[in-house]
């Protein structure tokens, strides 16, 4: 049985030290009587930091942080039952001001006595409280981290699953790109051909298999490794060493060649290309090949055909010139005549010395020189032989032109009045299609000045340089002039205000300029006649 004695409890003859147990417990342990303390262990001492007894008998206000919590704790006295111990957690105050948080736990020794003593424990829970605070912080920041970040994902997802949709909007984009410019590859109207930076060809297209008459894409590729099938001026050739030479040569813009092509029959076509720089995916260059041999025959028969039309119209402008110049040639021939007659009298009578022999000889040598350059000059003007473009001093040119002319002029009581800049530079022209120019626009002054006085009929030729290196011929009359509705169809073939005109000549000289880089207008004008206007290149440009 136990046996209880001041301090000490005893079982089966054991006597346990309890106060020396409630005095060395880790948790603060005090006995109260009507809000008193009466005893407390040396654990609650140390917690509010007071020496051992010297808290017994105060208030146990001294240890609360408020008055609120003092109030608070009184109240819920009628709380503590036998079956319902009271238990909370508030601010308390040590000796020194300073607080913490405690938990309290008390209990009435005898429940039913209204004044019993009470037992408290208080333990210290600040370190927890702590701990638990910022565990709650951790948890707070944690969840504004979970939630900043979920924002975050939803955002990338967002982003993500646009930049999904995009590419795929882009490869499908693509995709339909590439079958566009694949089919316009395979069926465009132009042979084409892709290649690498080796000038290796990579693709060719239906158009080029079908103008080197090539079974399969495999049979062009090796149709343009042959080396007898391109023809150059130093023999044959490859089309792929073609296409080398010119990717070799650094290819930064667009270039354009032109080559021979020997078909499988034997014909030979020409093949005008056109070559563009690629810049991606390891390729170097895209070559397309058109056929030009219809063109270049058409435009060679074009080109006789204006030359056979320049020549009749030169032989046209002979027949107006006809009559002037048998006058002009009978005058030499003539006095050829008179002078063979007078040496042949005084050859038979005797009475011709040495020096009169000599006298007409050089006399009939002189006019045969002149009739022979008369000739000589109408034979090159009718000449149907082609000349080639060479450079040309186109005052002499002039110069002869007028001499050719010189009937006319006679006849016509015109002194041209030529004004020419110094050290013109000469053109690259056909003498022979630029002096049918000359020819065609003198003899139009002249017949413009028909009807106008003697007195008044005034021939102007300048020669003037232009800009862009370039020559002007200007050709202007004191004649009639030239109504508007006229000169608005002045141009036009078969449109003539002559008689006997054709309609033709105008036509032909604005072509013949134009062939040679020119242009040939009707310059208006307030003084009194017509003028006329053509370029040329110069020999520089």
């Amino acid at each position: 049985m136990p046996d209880h004695e001041a301090g000490r409890f005893s079982f089966d003859g054991y006597a346990f030290p309890y106060e020396l147990v409630l005095d060395n417990a880790l948790v603060g342990i005090c006995f109260v009587v009507d809000r008193r303390l009466l005893w407390t262990n040396a654990r609650m001492n140390e917690l509010f930091g007071y020496a051992d007894g010297e808290l017994n008998g105060q208030s146990v206000r001294v240890i609360y942080a408020s008055q609120e919590d003092f109030d608070a704790v009184g109240r819920n006295y009628a709380a503590i039952t036998r079956d319902r111990r009271y238990t909370h957690n508030l601010e308390m105050r040590r000796k020194d001001g300073g607080t913490f948080w405690c938990t309290l736990s008390g209990q009435r020794i005898d429940p039913a006595d209204a004044t019993s003593p009470a037992v408290w424990v208080l333990q210290d829970i600040s370190d927890r409280l702590h701990a638990e605070e910022q565990l709650r912080r951790a948890n707070a920041r944690l969840e504004q981290t979970v939630l900043a970040r979920t924002h975050s994902l939803e955002r990338s997802n967002a982003t993500l699953a646009a930049e999904i949709e995009r590419r795929r909007a882009a490869q499908l984009a693509l995709t339909e790109s590439r079958e566009k410019y694949r089919t316009l590859f395979r069926n465009l109207p132009l042979g084409l051909l892709v290649a690498d930076a080796q000038g290796k060809a990579i693709e060719v297209n239906r158009v080029l298999q079908r103008s080197i008459a090539a079974r399969s894409r495999k049979h062009a590729l090796e149709m343009l490794e042959d080396d007898g099938l391109v023809l150059t001026e130093n023999g044959t050739t490859s089309l792929a060493a073609l296409l080398r030479r010119h990717i070799g040569g650094d290819l930064q813009g667009v270039d354009r060649f032109e080559f021979h092509w020997r078909t499988s029959k034997g014909t030979v076509r020409e093949i005008a290309v056109t070559a563009a720089p690629l810049r991606s995916h390891g390729l170097a260059a895209i070559f397309a090949f058109v056929d030009v041999t219809r063109q270049r025959r058409a435009a060679e028969r074009e080109r006789q055909q204006q030359e056979a039309l320049a020549h009749a119209s030169r032989l046209s402008l002979m027949g107006q010139m006809a009559s002037a110049l048998a006058h002009e040639l009978g005058q030499p021939l003539n006095a050829c005549q008179s002078y063979v007659g007078g040496l042949q009298l005084r050859l038979q009578h005797g009475s011709a010395t040495f020096d009169d022999v000599h006298t007409a000889i050089d006399k009939i040598a002189g006019h045969l020189e002149r009739a022979t350059e008369i000739m000589r000059s109408v034979r090159g003007f009718v000449s149907r032989k082609p000349v080639p473009q060479i450079d040309t001093d186109l005052g002499a040119l002039l110069r002869k032109t007028l001499t050719l002319m010189e009937p006319q002029l006679r006849a016509a009581q015109v002194r041209p009045e030529v004004r020419a800049e110094p050290e013109l530079p000469p053109v690259r022209c056909n003498a022979v299609e630029i002096q049918q120019v000359l020819v065609n626009l003198l003899l139009n002054a002249l017949d413009a000045m028909q009807d106008t006085p003697v007195e008044q009929r005034r021939l102007e030729i300048r020669l003037e340089r232009e800009k862009n290196a370039m020559l002007a011929v200007v050709v202007r009359d004191t004649g009639c002039g030239m109504p508007p509705d006229v000169a608005a169809r002045l141009f036009e073939p078969y449109f003539t205000t002559k008689p006997t005109g054709l309609g033709m000549g105008l036509m032909i000289c604005r072509n013949i300029v134009e062939s040679h880089g020119g242009a040939l207008r009707l310059v208006p004008g307030r003084c009194r006649g017509t003028s006329f206007k053509f370029t040329l290149r110069t020999a520089e440009q």
